[in-house]
């Protein structure tokens, strides 16, 4: 006979199926709850996670590329960079104005000041000067504004919000053209830049929460058949028909 597989092993088999069961739950309500990183309702249609991580993505542009473009466009030694400083320093609280106002219509929150990556950017840019500056000022601003776009055309694609959607569109506008002013300076390394992310594991329908419940099942299955092969290696061996070594010898009636 096979002994039984141990109480310990059971009970932690029983328990990661328990917590992936949890997970689904709590991964579901997640996701579906609003108020609570999912969807809310409002007059122009469904809000939802990724709508409001477009507006602050923009508004964060905002907030630095403004201010640097205003320094470009006196700290650049050539003109076309000045030039392209000069647009981006006007047309940036433009948009930030109209990020301002269809946050506020949505009731969305957003920051007041820039990340520290971009800080870390407005500061190394403020030490430079001459070509090194207009080498680095087109290359960091356009690497962001390369960053963004993405995020602008999924949104756009997929939105259950027509706010949210004609924001898109106007942002995707203003983006691509000061992409083509960055690019007019023939600085951009394009080699530089970060390279298109690669379809895989965590496709655009899929983020990394929705590999937790596949995962803990998949540990409970393989915690399960290592229970179970153990159990079979364990086998109680079968009683000895003859005397034990120095042992007494077996007679008829210790058989009987």
């Amino acid at each position: 006979m096979l002994r039984r597989v141990p109480r310990a092993l059971r009970v932690a088999v029983l328990g990661t199926v328990l917590l992936a069961i949890l997970a689904s739950i709590g991964q579901s309500w997640t996701n579906s709850t609003p108020g609570a990183g999912g969807y809310v309702d409002t007059q122009w249609g469904p809000l939802g996670p990724a709508d409001r991580n477009l507006l602050v993505a923009v508004r964060l542009a905002g907030l630095w590329e403004g201010p640097t473009g205003a320094q470009a466009a006196f700290q650049a030694s050539r003109e076309e960079t000045q030039q392209v400083g000069t647009n981006l320093s006007i047309e940036h609280p433009e948009l930030d104005r109209i990020v301002l106002e269809t946050a506020g219509q949505l009731g969305v929150q957003l920051p007041s000041s820039p990340t520290p990556q971009q800080m870390a950017w407005m500061n190394e840019l403020s030490g430079l000067t001459g070509t090194e500056y207009d080498r680095r000022f087109v290359q960091i601003v356009r690497e962001a504004h390369g960053t963004v776009l993405p995020v602008i055309a999924e949104v756009r694609a997929g939105t259950r919000n027509e706010l949210v959607r004609q924001f898109a569109e106007t942002t995707n506008e203003y983006v691509n053209r000061h992409m083509d002013y960055l690019e007019s300076t023939g600085l951009v390394d394009y080699d530089a830049l970060p390279e298109p992310p690669s379809p895989g594991l965590l496709s655009a329908d899929r983020g990394p929460l929705d590999l937790i419940v596949p995962g803990l099942i998949v540990f409970a299955a393989l915690l399960a058949a290592a229970g179970l092969l153990s159990a079979l290696r364990r086998r109680p061996r079968p009683a000895a028909d003859g005397p034990l070594p120095g042992g007494p010898p077996v007679t008829g009636r210790a058989i009987a």
